[in-house]
């Protein structure tokens, strides 16, 4: 029987070239994909010190995705969809069941997402029909539904790996009658400058 609150986390196989394109301009191929290596072990090990059960949500080739990872997760399920949003309203749609009260979509670049982020994030969901985790950098993190709320017009003409996807979300709650919860905001790892909150110097 599956948990009834699960985690989805969307992640990439990881092949340099194909994954943290940006930082990859500075850095290069081979250092951008063994930095997102780690920032999906890293997640991966906060979901699983959570307790929640887990599906992997997985773009690109099944069998370029590490066992490592997969062993983690419940299921793992080849994203559907031409863009983010269409991903995202598919993956919830799998997972939104009589059995899957609650359901949170989470990135899987965001060093700040740990165990008790996730954990918090369904403590709002139990006061809350959506619960978003916003990103710094005008985006978000995590998206989560209660069961009975769930709707793809949170998902639709919202302008992706932009600064106004947060802003126009929660334009698209408000429209549909959802009240939001709110997380802290995070920082994704997307530039060279992101690179010292995932590894600080030293003081």
């Amino acid at each position: 029987m599956i948990d009834y609150r699960i985690v989805a986390l969307f992640v990439k196989a990881p092949i340099p070239g194909r994954v943290k394109t940006r930082l990859a301009k500075d850095i290069g191929d081979q250092a951008a994909c063994s930095i997102y290596r780690t920032l999906v072990e890293r997640v991966l090990q906060q979901i699983q010190a959570s307790g929640l059960a887990l599906v992997l949500f997985f773009d690109g080739d099944e069998a370029q995705v590490p066992d490592s990872w997969k062993q983690y997760a419940r299921f793992c399920i080849q994203q559907q969809g031409a863009d983010l949003g269409k991903r995202m309203a598919a993956a919830f749609s799998r997972l939104i069941s009589d059995d899957v009260q609650q359901a949170v979509v989470i990135g899987s670049d965001i060093p700040g997402i740990d165990a008790a982020y996730l954990l918090q994030s369904f403590d709002l969901l139990k006061e809350y029909p959506l619960v978003l985790g916003p990103a710094l950098d005008g985006g978000y993190c995590l998206i989560g539904f209660n069961q009975s709320h769930f709707t793809e017009s949170v998902f639709q003409n919202i302008p992706w790996s932009t600064e106004r996807v947060l802003e126009l979300t929660l334009h698209a709650a408000a429209q549909a009658g959802l009240t939001v919860g709110l997380l802290p905001a995070l920082r994704d790892i997307d530039t060279v400058e992101d690179l010292q909150y995932l590894n600080p110097a030293p003081e």
